[in-house]
């Protein structure tokens, strides 16, 4: 069970279902919509530019980008797309924050308190859960042909990082994704994800297989929703 972001669920099940695929197509376009808003330039935004790969990575043309690009930024029709960040508890009182990218805050919420209902989750108050995560950069590496004295050679870009069965996942800040991801690509280090996450201060170990399962199940369902773009956890 991933700790982090669950949209690395999503990355790697290429044979999407049509009617996936095109809802997964507009959370791209809107995730688009929402960083462009603030600074329409992907070299100097990097949740732009994030934004930007994760699209291209699913096929949205360059000119669908540029154009909503122009839409965020007001030149073209106006976007009603905001940005909301739910905090949730799931049950056995596992941190969830729910990223929603949305037209209508007062449908997703109500859509998204359903779905907690259903298994035993609750929404909570604002601030009570986002203290246990940082917002950080995230570049999840092939071990194969990772060097560990990446690490020591560059300590002022990284903030900690794991060691997984055939991955390495290294940690930095947000401002640094890209430059450290340039900066290993140089050394010839495969990357196989390059993300930005809200990561957990500290983790939670999940003994019991049923519930387990049914917060599995509880991530699965809100991110069939959808206005839901990213599910983030505290367990590991």
């Amino acid at each position: 069970m991933a700790g982090h972001s669950h949209w690395a669920q999503v990355k790697h099940k290429k044979a999407i279902l049509d009617k996936k695929r095109s809802q997964l197509m507009g959370k791209l376009i809107n995730a688009i919509l929402i960083a462009a808003k603030e600074n329409p330039n992907p070299e100097t935004n990097p949740k732009l530019k994030n934004a930007i790969e994760r699209a291209k990575d699913f096929g949205v043309s360059q000119e669908t980008i540029e154009r909503n690009i122009k839409k965020a930024q007001g030149l073209l029709e106006e976007t009603k797309i905001e940005e909301i960040i739910l905090e949730a508890y799931a049950p056995g009182g596992i941190a969830i924050l729910i990223k929603c990218l949305t037209d209508n805050k007062n449908r997703t919420i109500g859509e998204v308190k359903r779905i907690l209902n259903k298994y035993e989750g609750k929404l909570a108050e604002p601030g009570s859960v986002m203290w246990l995560f940082e917002e950080k950069g995230v570049l999840i590496l092939n071990k194969a042909n990772f060097k560990e004295e990446i690490v020591e050679k560059y300590t002022e870009y990284l903030q900690d990082f794991q060691e997984k069965e055939d991955e390495i996942v290294l940690f930095t800040k947000v401002e640094n994704l890209f430059e450290l991801k340039n900066i290993l690509e140089k050394e010839n280090i495969q990357i196989l994800s390059t993300e930005i996450q809200f990561v957990p201060k500290n983790y939670v170990n999940i003994e019991n297989k049923e519930l387990e399962s049914k917060i599995n199940n509880l991530i699965e369902e809100l991110l069939d929703n959808p206005d839901v773009h990213e599910v983030f956890t505290n367990t590991k």
